[in-house]
């Protein structure tokens, strides 16, 4: 299958990635991660003239969610999805915002609906998946995008990185959850991409190298 359009947006100033994902055939899409910049996102989908189907959250920390209120008052009918065991730090990421950037930031709307190991969203001829990864927060998640057999697409979020993982010295995070989600990460073949929270794309392989897999 030819593989969607996706669009690395890094956004912030933590660098935060945001995802654009949409198919060429319908122009349905799906943002993961509005990190910042919410009129510019908006921009970004009306000049492609995408439909917005869904925005997915990896996790609830502030710089991953900064730009949903510009997004949730142009796209008021799109849905936005959350594990509910992260509704602790949406409901705080205003304040941990002001906190870490010494400054005032928009309000963050709730997401509209909670994430299960069974969410699924199609856009065209593509669908997402949702798997649990927690440890760098409770409810960490992770997308998969699923083209053949030989080839699959991972967004993790802050669980994982190129040639790192996500932090666990929060007073919420585990670093034992944490490894049973790598574990579940790097058994997936070694040529599949990995999109992470920060930096730069890397593959299975290359991680599994990285972490002495």
């Amino acid at each position: 299958m030819k593989p969607p359009e996706i669009r690395t947006l890094p956004l912030g100033e933590l660098d935060t990635n945001c995802y654009l994902i949409w198919c060429p055939d319908t122009l349905e899409a799906i943002l993961i991660d509005p990190a910042d910049a919410g009129d510019h996102l908006s921009e970004e989908i009306l000049r492609r003239n995408l439909k917005l189907s869904a925005i997915l959250l990896t996790h609830g920390h502030f710089d991953h969610v900064l730009g949903l209120l510009d997004l949730r008052l142009n796209f008021d009918d799109t849905h936005i999805f959350l594990h509910a065991d992260d509704m602790f730090l949406i409901k705080d990421a205003q304040k941990s915002a002001q906190h870490w950037l010494r400054r005032e930031t928009d309000p963050i709307p709730p997401p509209t609906h909670f994430l299960t190991p069974q969410s699924a969203f199609s856009f065209g001829k593509y669908t997402l998946t949702t798997i649990e990864t927690p440890g760098h927060t409770p409810g960490s998640v992770t997308f998969v995008l699923s083209l053949s057999p030989e080839e699959t697409i991972l967004f993790v979020g802050d669980t994982l990185f190129k040639n790192g993982v996500g932090r666990t010295d929060f007073s919420y995070a585990s670093a034992v959850e944490l490894e049973k989600s790598l574990e579940k990460l790097i058994a997936y073949p070694s040529n599949t991409v990995v999109y992470p929270g920060h930096g730069s794309a890397t593959t299975i392989g290359e991680e599994k190298i990285s972490l002495g897999y």
